[in-house]
């Protein structure tokens, strides 16, 4: 196989790699990685069509980065919700059920006994939610951590642990634990700070409400 061959390969597995990004940041570099190199690629065997479009979206992306980059700081703010029979909750967790049981397949809002319910608002706007609830003592289970795919960059949920942790840690607090069998969910857990919990059983994760 030619090295240029390789390269047209190269630049096809990014492009494709970029739009499986959560964060736009990610997709936006990642694609201009696989532009540049398309754009190589079609000025090494002459062919112009190749080299122009490609030329073109590297531009592009250079210009949306710079402007995603300078745009003021995301505005955090967490919203408890006291009542879980309230109609915007309820609704959000409708029109997301599908995505939602792909995480917590056996959540059951209605089988919780007094559930501490959380938005996490971002600029404004919710994008995602916290069920939680006392487990053993000074212990809080996590039940529902959902945020919407758009913005699963992580920095809400670091946002929340953040902002709450010490909350917690005044009321009796030590650690949050959180059950899963989900691969994805899994993963979340540990870039989180959580580590298997071999005292609680298999599929069971922990991590102190301050730090990770």
């Amino acid at each position: 196989m030619h090295w240029t061959e390789i390269l047209g390969y190269a630049a096809s597995a990014l492009v494709a790699v970029s739009l499986t990004m959560g964060s736009l940041v990610k997709l936006r570099v990642i694609n201009l990685a696989g532009a540049v190199l398309f754009a190589v690629y079609g000025a090494l065997l002459g062919v112009w069509p190749v080299l122009l479009v490609n030329g073109f979206i590297a531009v592009v992306n250079v210009v949306f980065l710079v402007q995603l980059l300078n745009r003021r700081p995301d505005y955090f703010q967490l919203m408890p919700m006291r009542d879980r029979d309230n109609p915007f909750l309820r609704r959000f967790l409708e029109f997301h059920a599908p995505d939602v049981r792909r995480f917590f397949p056996g959540f059951d809002l209605d089988r919780l006994q007094n559930p501490t319910i959380v938005f996490v608002l971002r600029n404004m706007v919710p994008v995602g939610v916290l069920v939680c609830s006392p487990d053993t003592p000074g212990t809080l289970r996590i039940h529902l951590d959902y945020v919407l795919p758009p913005w699963r960059d992580l920095r809400c949920a670091r946002y929340f642990y953040r902002e709450w942790g010490p909350v917690l840690a005044e009321n009796g607090f030590r650690r949050f634990v959180a059950h899963t069998e989900a691969g994805l969910h899994r993963n979340y857990l540990r870039r989180m700070g959580y580590r298997p919990d071999g005292e609680r059983g298999e599929g069971w994760y922990s991590r102190p409400v301050l730090g990770s």
